[in-house]
């Protein structure tokens, strides 16, 4: 894609869009769960309101986000966030994840974290491969943490220091 890409915080607008790439991007291989399916983007703001994820457009159209979350309540680790992020498969090596995690992580900078997690499925290995080339390392492995249709596939935590 040669389209230019712009990172914004989410606003009301973008959640339709929002709805139907989470609908897009999370499905088998990509998720342990066969429930993450919204009906609505009031549905979906509920858990997203405007300006928790940063959103990636490129020609005005939303192709990807990214959001950081606490890990825990605990004071002790506050200068931890969890990310979670997707980007449209029709974008997929577009440069947008990059660009993405890089505000992610200048956005974290900015709220006193130090470290950054992670947890995808290690058969996902198109992001593994993203979120290694992007700095994060293996911290551990959930053997056999999922039975997906019959299959035992681990879970597999990243993280990144910053």
């Amino acid at each position: 894609m040669n389209s230019v890409i712009s990172i914004r915080f989410s606003k009301e607008e973008d959640m339709q869009a929002l709805m139907e790439l989470d609908n897009i991007a999370w499905v088998k291989g990509t998720t342990p769960s066969d429930e993450i399916h919204w009906d609505s983007a009031a549905q979906f703001q509920i858990q997203n309101p405007p300006g928790s994820m940063l959103v990636a457009l490129a020609a005005n159209v939303v192709c990807g986000y990214i959001f950081i979350k606490d890990v825990t309540p605990l004071p002790s680790n506050r200068h931890v966030a969890e990310l979670v992020m997707a980007v449209h498969p029709d974008y997929h090596g577009s440069g947008i994840g990059q660009e993405l995690m890089g505000h992610a992580e200048d956005w974290a900078r900015s709220l006193g974290k130090t470290k950054l997690c992670l947890r995808v499925l290690a058969g996902n290995s198109k992001a593994v491969r993203f979120y290694t080339k992007c700095g994060f390392m293996e911290q551990g492995r959930l053997i056999d943490e999922f039975c997906i249709d019959g299959e035992l596939v681990d879970d597999l935590l990243m993280y990144k220091m910053l």
